[in-house]
């Protein structure tokens, strides 16, 4: 079965800055927003700050308030 929730998670420096660096999924939002909590209590660079999705009707949408 497929998770439906899931974290895009950014490079933050280097040359590779910006670019995906894994994807973590989630079978629920209470355990999404725990862990986008752990990996950054304050986001210096907003622009690589990580990304929150949902499997909709078989489509990944972008969540707003990540």
């Amino acid at each position: 079965t497929t998770k439906p929730y899931k974290l895009r998670i950014y490079v933050k420096s280097g040359i590779h800055k910006g670019d995906l660096k894994r994807q973590e999924y989630f079978s629920n939002l209470n355990d999404l927003d725990k862990r986008y909590k752990q990996l950054s209590p304050k986001f210096v660079d907003y622009a690589l700050n990580p990304t929150a999705w949902q499997l909709v009707n078989g489509e990944w949408l972008r969540m707003f308030g990540y």
